[in-house]
């Protein structure tokens, strides 16, 4: 029997290298582009003395190698999509959100508002898009070294990846990638399983 149009379309797909869609978020001032400029390699040395607040959304794209959930290492291409935490862009939202495949949600744990801040984005904005939990992680970033000082994730999000993330030090910021390639590794994973799924039901449709 021939492919139907969508058995073919899943197949084509699935051949395609893997591609996610990730959103950065979380309240204003927290550190989310100066993360996602180190991520995406785009600013090494981030100048820590200047503010520029995002309007509205930055998107960054890069490739990474990452390890699978299976131990196999896949060529992902990464959208990173840096929200701005301004409230006034809400409207944007509906579209930022729009076949997000991973979300880092940042805050800083030394402002005690933003503990709170981050619960209620997760609730707004997060938990609508029904996403695996290994698909959502939180940084609790410092804008300075945070030596030996860990904390703990805000307790309706403890089921999620959390790091303590700084860049003001070489083994914060290694700290950093690293983590955020075992996130990526996850996310690529579930969106294979998905990829892999959707063509299974589209080749059993063919069939009958």
């Amino acid at each position: 029997a021939s492919l139907c149009p969508t058995a073919f379309s899943h197949l084509a797909t699935f051949m395609d290298a893997l591609k996610v869609k990730v959103l950065i978020i979380g309240p204003a001032r927290c550190g989310k582009t100066r993360i996602a400029n180190y991520l995406a390699e785009f600013e090494e040395s981030p100048n820590f003395d200047v503010y520029n607040p995002t309007a509205g959304v930055r998107i960054q794209e890069f490739e990474r190698t990452v390890k699978l959930n299976n131990g196999r290492t896949t060529k992902l291409q990464v959208e990173l999509w840096d929200n701005s935490g301004d409230k006034k862009y809400e409207n944007c939202w509906t579209a930022i959100l729009r076949q997000a495949q991973g979300v880092v949600m940042v805050y800083d744990p030394t402002i005690r508002t933003q503990e709170k801040d981050i619960e209620l984005w997760h609730k707004a904005f997060v938990q609508p898009l029904k996403l695996k939990d290994d698909q959502i992680c939180i940084f609790a970033h410092h804008h300075e070294a945070v030596g030996s000082r860990t904390w703990q994730a805000p307790r309706s999000l403890d089921k999620f990846m959390f790091e303590t993330t700084t860049l003001d030090s070489d083994d914060g910021s290694s700290t950093m990638r690293r983590a955020f390639d075992r996130f990526l590794g996850s996310v690529a994973s579930a969106v294979s399983d998905k990829k892999s799924q959707d063509l299974e039901a589209s080749l059993q449709v063919a069939e009958r």
